[in-house]
């Protein structure tokens, strides 16, 4: 998936905020915790590969928000 989106790098302090990095196979995966640092790098390298993941907080999981989105959605 090509998106036009582009976010700005996190400001400094911020670089070793932990996340999880999250691929999509029929739902979300998360397949590595680490720094956003790192996260990101992993994320560039994944992309160069053409291949997509995504990078949330660890306090977030993405499968929670498509059956949030979901029940909505049949609502």
């Amino acid at each position: 998936m090509d998106s036009s989106w582009s976010l700005p790098l996190p400001l400094k302090e911020y670089a070793m905020s932990r996340v999880t990095v999250y691929f999509y196979s029929d739902r979300w995966v998360p397949i590595k915790y680490c720094s956003l640092e790192k996260a990101i790098l992993l994320h560039q390298k994944a992309n160069l590969e053409g291949k997509e993941i995504l990078l949330f907080p660890t306090n977030l999981d993405p499968n929670q928000l498509s059956n949030s989105f979901n029940q909505n959605a049949l609502n």
